[in-house]
C-alpha cells in the first residue's frame, strides 16, 4: 500500500534569488511542497496537477527563502542597542555580559530567547559565537536542536588580552572545542556544525589560532572570526604581530583562511590582503549596521565582489541592533548601493554558499528544505522550517 505525500501548494508573490544580479518574481508564484522539501515553483496554478494538495492562499503577501545569518553574537542578545568605539564597547559591555554565560541557567534562559527571536525575523539557518564557556556552547547547541533550525556554532576561543573571567589557556581552549565537535558537528542529519571560533588574532596567541586551524583542517570543520572590523583594532593587531605584513597574513599563517572560513568585517584591507582572502577562497560576512553602529567604517563591497570573494549578510548583533535580515537587506543596500534583488541574495542563497549548503536551502529549487519566510508590508508573518509552520 502507497501512502500519499503531504502537500501543500502556497499561493504568493514570489521572490527566488538565483544570483547576485537575478532574481526570479512570481507574481502570483504557486510554491508546492511536499514532505518538508520544495517539490516546484511555478507561475501557473498546479491543483489540477496535485487535487489532494491543501491549498494556501497567501494573496498579498510574499514569499521568500529563510534568511541565513552569517555571523551573529548569541551571548550579546541582552546589549543590543549599545554602541561606540569597537575596542571600548568590547570592554565596557560586551565582555562583562559574555562572563554571565558561566552560569547555564542564564546561558539556558538567553539561548531561549535568542533562537525564538531568531526564528520570528525569518531567520532558518545562521553561524553564532557564544561566550567561552562549553557549557554554555553546548546549551546553545541542545536549544538549536529542539527549535529545530539550522546552526553553525562556535565556543569563542581567547588565552590572551581578555578579562581574567573569561581568559583560558590554549590547552583548554582548544579541549573544549574539540569536545563540542565531537558531540555536535554534523547532529541532526547535518543541520548542526561546530565551528572553530578564535575570536580575533587580539585575543589569541598564535600558539592558539594554529592549533585551531591544524584542527578544522584535519576535520574539514568551518571556522569563524573577525577582521579589519576598525582602524584602532588593525593598528593593534599590527603591533601584536610585527613580523607579519598584514592582519590577513597573521590567520593565514595560523591555516584559518579556507573556503571554509569565515571572516566578520574585512572593512580596512589592502589590495594585497583582498588578493590573499581570494586566493583562499574565504568568505566575507558583511554586516553594515553593526559596521555603522560602532563607526568601524564602510566594507569596500563591490571590490571585495569582483575580487571574487563570496559574500554573505550578518546582523552581528550586539554591534547590529537587531536580529532582523530585512533590516540589515535595507542598510545594505543604503551602505553599498546595491539593488534589493542582490542583498536579498546575501541574505539567502549567498549565506548558503558561504555555508557549503547553497544546494540544501537558499532558494526555492526542487529538492530543497522547504525553509520559507511569509512577508507583509515590513513584518514577518510566518515561518516555515522544513515545510513545518514554526511562528505566526
Amino acid at each position: 500500500m502507497t501512502t500519499s505525500k503531504v502537500r501543500r501548494i502556497f499561493r504568493a508573490y514570489v521572490k527566488n534569488p538565483v544570483a547576485p544580479d537575478r532574481l526570479e518574481v512570481h507574481d502570483p508564484g504557486y510554491l508546492v511542497v511536499a514532505e518538508g522539501k520544495i517539490e516546484k515553483l511555478s507561475h501557473e496554478d498546479p491543483r489540477s496537477q496535485f487535487p489532494s494538495a491543501e491549498f494556501v492562499d497567501l494573496d498579498g503577501k510574499v514569499i521568500m527563502p529563510g534568511f541565513i545569518d552569517t555571523h551573529v553574537h548569541l551571548p550579546q542578545l541582552a546589549i543590543v542597542g549599545t554602541g561606540g568605539d569597537l575596542l571600548t564597547w568590547l570592554n565596557t559591555y560586551t565582555y562583562p555580559e559574555e562572563a554571565r554565560f558561566a552560569d547555564p541557567e542564564y546561558a539556558a534562559r538567553i539561548s531561549k530567547q535568542f533562537f525564538d527571536e531568531m526564528i520570528a525575523n525569518g531567520t532558518t539557518t545562521a553561524a553564532i559565537y557564544c561566550s567561552v564557556h562549553e557549557e554554555a556552547t553546548d546549551i546553545a547547541f541542545s536549544t538549536a536542536q529542539a527549535a529545530g533550525v539550522r546552526a553553525y556554532i562556535g565556543k569563542v576561543m581567547m588565552d590572551r588580552n581578555s578579562p581574567p573571567a573569561l581568559q583560558e589557556s590554549a590547552d583548554d581552549s582548544i579541549a573544549a572545542s574539540l569536545r563540542l565537535f565531537e558531540k555536535w558537528d554534523g547532529a541532526e542529519g547535518g543541520r548542526l556544525r561546530y565551528v572553530f571560533t578564535p575570536r580575533f588574532a587580539g585575543s589569541c596567541s598564535m600558539d592558539l589560532m594554529k592549533r585551531a586551524g591544524q584542527l578544522a583542517g584535519e576535520r574539514g570543520a568551518f571556522v569563524q572570526s573577525h577582521l579589519s572590523e576598525n582602524a584602532g583594532e588593525v593598528e593593534w593587531v599590527r603591533r601584536l604581530f610585527p613580523d607579519s605584513p598584514s592582519y590577513s597574513a597573521v590567520y593565514d599563517s595560523a591555516h584559518l583562511l579556507s573556503e571554509r572560513c569565515i571572516m566578520a568585517h574585512c572593512i580596512h584591507l589592502s589590495p594585497d590582503e583582498i588578493s590573499l582572502l581570494a586566493a583562499r577562497r574565504t568568505n566575507v560576512a558583511f554586516c553594515p549596521y553593526s559596521n555603522r553602529n560602532l563607526h568601524s567604517g564602510t566594507m569596500p563591497y563591490r571590490t571585495l565582489r569582483d575580487a571574487g570573494l563570496n559574500i554573505s549578510l550578518g546582523t552581528d548583533i550586539a554591534g547590529g541592533p537587531s536580529l532582523s535580515m530585512l533590516l540589515q537587506i535595507n542598510e545594505a543596500m543604503n551602505a553599498v548601493g546595491i539593488t534589493f534583488g542582490e542583498a536579498l541574495y546575501l541574505a539567502t542563497l549567498g549565506g548558503a554558499m558561504t555555508l557549503g549548503i547553497s544546494d540544501t536551502v537558499g532558494n526555492f529549487m526542487p529538492g530543497k528544505d522547504a525553509d520559507f519566510v511569509v512577508v507583509h508590508g515590513e513584518s514577518i508573518e510566518e515561518v516555515y522550517l522544513h515545510g513545518r509552520r514554526v511562528y505566526f
